[in-house]
């Protein structure tokens, strides 16, 4: 029988295991989005949470969902979005204070 990844509990992360090997929360989630962004580049914040939530799945690293999203997201963000163009014009200048 095929055990997918969902039933598979061998190597659920969680804090306690994370610290005997001498990683810290912010250091494992960082590395793992980063990861992630370079396997799966297209995903929006909702899909990285809900990626997040399937690789760590023990409640002591539910805090650090915003941490994994926010990494992700500066992950990927530089080679999908471009800069803002600045404003050359004095008058959207001005408009933009009115």
């Amino acid at each position: 029988m095929l055990v997918g990844i969902e039933d598979n509990l061998g190597n659920v992360v969680n804090p306690e295991s994370c610290r005997l090997v001498g990683k810290e929360c912010r250091d494992c989630v960082c590395s793992s989005a980063s990861v992630v962004a370079l396997l799966c580049p297209t995903l929006d914040a909702a899909g990285a949470q809900q990626m997040f939530f399937r690789m760590y799945r023990n409640q002591g690293c539910v805090g650090m969902a915003r941490a994994f999203v926010r990494e992700y997201l500066g992950a990927v963000e530089p080679e999908y979005f471009e800069p803002i163009p600045m404003p050359t014009s004095s008058l959207y200048q001005i408009a933009a204070c009115a």
